[in-house]
């Protein structure tokens, strides 16, 4: 989950820090902690297996290509505050001071206001009022998830007010990454908007916050209650992943943290299922929004385009849609 989150969402990197304001600390923030992954027994069984969601898997900065046109670029990004995600976006916007637009998931620079509307939105949508959401979660599995919401700063009875598409997010980020961004500190994303801004490129956003929340509402709430359960039983293995998945991502290799995950031997093939499922309904759809919109960019050249790096790969990706549509989109990095 905290992968999906991470190379794929960008909204809850707009609203997490408004969330999580008890995790906010006066001190120096720290660095995220965690075991590299990347030597996990049966990795090549679970590349394999993947073959599809890896085509395009290792890049993230693509060139776009057409007669007549100005390149346009594609860049995959990482919704973290990480100093070494940030270095890489460092990298990339070398490119905005030549494009004619950047397009975002989410536009921006998005600033305290937005946030905090972005921020309300969110709970309006989360909250139950009428009903126990925690019904849908294993009796033995509740005990453990309340403990885990009341350290994000939330009350036990509140926590059952809020959706398990809700809960299953907000706890699929490691603490680390949690109190960065009560922070406030820059993450990829947004870093790459106030590039623009600061030089004068305009910028635009591949979809709406409301789309986004819309997609991850639409979640069964049956799938959500196993990803919150998986999120909450394996905190470490949250860790672990992440730091792995920003290796990975400073490798210029991001969707190789899909089978990754697959090859880790603690869930059951239900809590597999569910991930599953999750990424199809959170990746394709949206993979084919953002091609639509980013069309007419691409038809006048100059583009920047940056969205979470896991849109770019596999058959359904942006790098085959953009080929499908006549460009030729060649790895630059």
């Amino acid at each position: 989950m905290s992968v999906i989150r991470n190379l794929a969402f960008g909204v809850w990197a707009c609203l997490f820090g408004a969330l999580t304001l008890s995790l906010a600390r006066a001190d120096p923030p720290k660095d995220c902690q965690g075991s590299d992954l990347t030597q996990v027994e049966g990795l090549a069984a679970a590349e394999a297996a993947r073959a599809d969601d890896l085509i395009n898997g290792d890049g993230l900065m693509w060139r776009i290509d057409k007669p007549g046109l100005q390149p346009s670029y594609l860049f995959g990004t990482i919704h973290s505050t990480d100093d070494s995600a940030l270095e890489v976006a460092r990298r990339a916007a070398q490119l905005i001071g030549g494009a004619k637009v950047v397009a975002t998931e989410l536009g921006g620079p998005i600033d305290l206001v937005e946030r905090a509307n972005i921020t309300a939105a969110t709970l309006t949508k989360a909250l139950d009022h009428d009903h126990d959401t925690f019904k849908v979660i294993a009796p033995a599995d509740r005990e453990g998830i309340e403990t885990f919401i009341k350290g994000l700063g939330y009350p036990a009875e509140f926590a059952h007010h809020l959706k398990p598409w809700f809960l299953a997010v907000l706890t699929a980020l490691p603490r680390c990454e949690a109190e960065r961004e009560a922070q406030n500190l820059p993450e990829v994303d947004q870093f790459l908007a106030q590039t623009a801004k600061d030089v004068g490129v305009k910028v635009v956003g591949l979809e709406t916050p409301d789309e986004q929340l819309a997609v991850i509402a639409a979640l069964r709430p049956e799938i959500a209650a196993t990803l919150l359960t998986l999120a909450v039983r394996n905190q470490s293995m949250n860790d672990d992943l992440y730091a792995t998945m920003l290796r990975l991502y400073r490798e210029s290799r991001p969707a190789e943290i899909l089978p990754i995950a697959d090859a880790l031997g603690e869930i059951s093939e239900g809590e597999r299922a569910a991930q599953d499922e999750f990424m199809r309904d959170l990746l394709q759809g949206r993979n084919a929004t953002m091609a639509e919109r980013a069309a007419p960019l691409l038809a006048s050249g100059g583009a920047f385009i940056a969205v979470g790096a896991l849109h770019l790969a596999g058959k359904t990706g942006l790098v085959e849609r953009f080929r499908a549509d006549g460009y030729t989109v060649t790895k630059e990095w």
